[in-house]
C-alpha cells in the first residue's frame, strides 16, 4: 500500500512510511488504518487505472492524484525514442525467429518420408499443406521481421 503525506505530499510504501514516522519520534503501531493514518496527517494511495498504451510507448508513474477526496496513482505516457523503438523491433525480429524455429521443429515429423507414404496406413494425406505451412515458418526463421505474420497450422489428415 502507498500511503500521502499530507503536509509535503510525499508519497511511500508503507513500511516506509512506518520507519518514517518512528524515526521522527512518532509512535509504532499494529494494523494500519484510515484513523491511524489520520491521526498521522496521511492518506491511503488507492491504485489509479493503468494507462493503455502501444508497446512503444512508455508508462511511467506520476504524482498521485486527489479524486472526491481521495488520493490515486497516476502514470503519464510519453512516445518512445527511435532508439528505444528499435531495441524494441530487434527484440520482436529474435522472438519471431525464435517461435518460428520453435515451430518448425514441433513439425519436422512430417519430414519423415513414411508418413505421407500412401502404402503406409494411415498415412498424412495433406502433406502438402505442412509443406506450405512449413515454407511460410522458414521464410521467418531465415529472414525475421519485428511484425511478423505467422500462418495457421493445417489440421492433420490421415488415411
Amino acid at each position: 500500500m502507498q500511503i500521502r503525506i499530507r503536509q509535503s505530499g510525499q508519497v511511500m510504501y508503507e513500511e516506509a512510511f512506518r520507519q518514517h514516522i518512528q524515526q521522527s519520534g512518532g509512535p509504532s503501531w499494529g494494523q494500519t488504518t484510515t484513523d491511524i493514518l489520520n491521526e498521522l496527517g496521511a492518506d491511503v494511495v488507492f491504485d489509479g487505472p493503468y494507462p493503455q498504451h502501444t508497446i512503444y510507448q512508455n508508462v511511467s508513474s506520476a504524482p498521485p492524484v486527489e479524486t472526491d477526496g481521495q488520493w490515486y496513482t497516476a502514470y503519464t505516457v510519453t512516445d518512445m525514442t527511435q532508439e528505444e523503438i528499435d531495441q524494441v523491433n530487434a527484440g520482436l525480429t529474435a522472438s519471431n525467429k525464435d517461435k518460428a524455429q520453435q515451430l518448425l521443429t514441433e513439425t519436422d515429423w512430417v519430414e519423415i518420408p513414411s508418413v505421407t507414404n500412401t502404402a503406409n496406413t494411415p498415412h498424412l494425406t495433406n502433406g502438402a499443406d505442412f509443406l506450405t505451412y512449413r515454407n511460410a515458418l522458414r521464410a521467418i526463421a531465415v529472414n525475421p521481421t519485428y511484425n511478423a505474420t505467422f500462418p495457421t497450422i493445417p489440421t492433420e489428415q490421415w488415411s
